[in-house]
């Protein structure tokens, strides 16, 4: 009877570990759903959308590609795209920089070290159109208070967001400003998985500090930044609230972006399909830019082995 009975227990354990190897995919489903409802359905429907002629309350009509042909004689669509290309090299640069340069410094050994990275990190739990309102009051030409200081110290105050080659640049800087802490933070975490051991030996080599910067965490940290790089980019290509609320594409369309572009179409000018076109077009190039970076980092590590 032991051995019979042990022989049971045996049969029945492939049986419990089926069923909670099956509980982690049943929590799944959920979130699942509400992805596939929000995210994937949306998604194909939009490339649906993008094939026809439609406005609100009219019968659509399929035209096929008409309206990529109406994007790409249309010279507003140009100036998005070469704006969004300006804002994406500008703030993806300056938050590579930035946030390498801020975690090393917050990973130093410096005195309220915990205050100052919950310092860098508060304007990422703040609203993005908060955010964008308080800088558009600093900036404000007449009573700003960015003017305001250049008055008192004798300077001319300046039009900061009326003019073209001021308000792009704005942008770049207050979203760099407003969002560099998440980055940071990511960059900080790949710095404290560096296992102190390499430190150590580089220390007892006689490595100095400079050393030991290009030839242990830079490259130890390439993996952290190239994520960094990644969603840095499709963010960049994403904006949309902080220039809507700071300049509303403007002066003219000196700062109107891709995603801008898409909604001013489809909701501004009533022009859906055209608004859905020109938002595929933007998924295109993300993804190209995507799975570029895979390719380079790819090839980069296999030199490196």
């Amino acid at each position: 009877m032991p051995p019979q009975h042990r022989g049971g227990r045996a049969s029945r354990r492939p049986a419990r570990r089926s069923r909670s190897g099956s509980a982690p995919y049943l929590f799944l489903i959920p979130n699942l759903i509400i992805f596939g409802a929000f995210t994937i359905i949306p998604a194909f429907y939009n490339f649906y959308l993008g094939l026809f002629n439609w406005s609100a309350g009219v019968t659509p009509t399929f035209i096929g590609l008409g309206n990529f042909t109406n994007l790409n004689h249309d010279d507003i669509f140009w100036d998005a795209l070469r704006n969004t290309a300006i804002f994406v090299v500008g703030d993806v640069g300056l938050m590579v920089v930035f946030s390498v340069s801020i975690a090393l410094l917050l990973n130093a050994r410096i005195v309220y070290r915990g205050f100052f990275r919950s310092v860098f990190f508060y304007p990422v739990l703040l609203s993005p159109v908060a955010v964008a309102l308080v800088w558009r009051w600093v900036l404000e030409p007449n009573y700003g208070v960015l003017n305001m200081l250049m008055r008192s110290l004798g300077l001319a105050p300046q039009p900061w967001l009326v003019r073209p080659d001021y308000a792009l640049a704005w942008i770049v800087l207050i979203h760099v400003w407003a969002t560099v802490g998440f980055y940071t933070l990511i960059v900080l975490a790949g710095l404290q998985s560096i296992p102190p051991a390499l430190y150590e030996g580089a220390l007892v080599d006689g490595a100095t500090g400079g050393n030991i910067l290009w030839a242990i965490t830079l490259p130890m940290l390439m993996p952290t930044v190239f994520a960094v790089l990644v969603l840095s980019l499709i963010k960049a290509f994403e904006v949309f609230d902080f220039v809507y609320v700071l300049t509303g594409g403007g002066p003219g369309f000196s700062t109107l972006t891709m995603v801008q572009y898409a909604f001013r179409a489809g909701f501004g000018l009533d022009q859906l399909g055209l608004g859905a076109a020109a938002s595929l077009v933007l998924f295109l190039i993300v993804l190209t830019l995507t799975a570029l970076q895979f390719v380079v980092v790819r090839i980069t590590k296999a030199e490196f082995v």
